[in-house]
């Protein structure tokens, strides 16, 4: 496998198993050799488009060949006058119902998508401590509250202690803790 990958975005990458900084070129025999082999695939276009797909998905990457030209890109053959050819159209069957798109459906798109919950709609058995710290302080101040176990307040608030930024929390799970029991 002859060519090279290269990094032209503006700004440098931890890909690979190495950092990559902007306009420099890594092999592809390196790539195969760093994320190739564990991922179980050939080498050659099938891997070249693994990686564009599953490794290389921020920033501006070029993979190419040996002389410059973009792997994988085909001869592409200069247009002909071609018979027109006719669509059919899809006949509609009484078993296919019609397709409705709702908010859910479109929420649903694009794997890796963080998905966040209401925080009115966790119960108190569902508060950790870590749910706590996560939430900014007007969402974790409605945790605080509907937390009752005062265990989970102790190891908050140990939490708290760890994280910058966080004396907000440790105020209000202070004086829920005086509050509890």
């Amino acid at each position: 496998m002859k060519g090279y990958l290269q990094n032209e975005s503006d700004q440098a990458y931890f890909k690979l198993q190495r950092q990559i900084p902007p306009g420099a070129k890594v092999t592809l025999e390196a790539a195969y050799k760093s994320v190739g082999k564990s991922s179980g695939l050939a080498e050659g276009i099938e891997f070249v488009k693994w990686l564009r797909e599953n490794v290389l998905t921020r920033g501006v990457w070029g993979i190419y060949e040996e002389d410059g030209k973009v792997f994988g890109e085909e001869v592409k053959l200069p247009k002909t006058k071609a018979t027109p050819t006719v669509k059919a159209k899809p006949q509609k069957s009484a078993k296919t119902a019609p397709k409705t798109s709702s908010k859910k459906e479109k929420d649903a798109r694009g794997a890796g998508r963080a998905v966040r919950r209401d925080i009115n709609d966790v119960k108190g058995a569902e508060i950790t401590p870590a749910t706590i710290i996560d939430a900014p302080y007007d969402k974790a101040r409605i945790l605080i509250e509907k937390t009752k176990d005062r265990s989970v307040l102790k190891k908050s608030l140990a939490l708290t202690k760890h994280f910058s930024g966080k004396e907000q929390h440790m105020r209000h799970i202070m004086k829920r803790l005086d509050q509890v029991y």
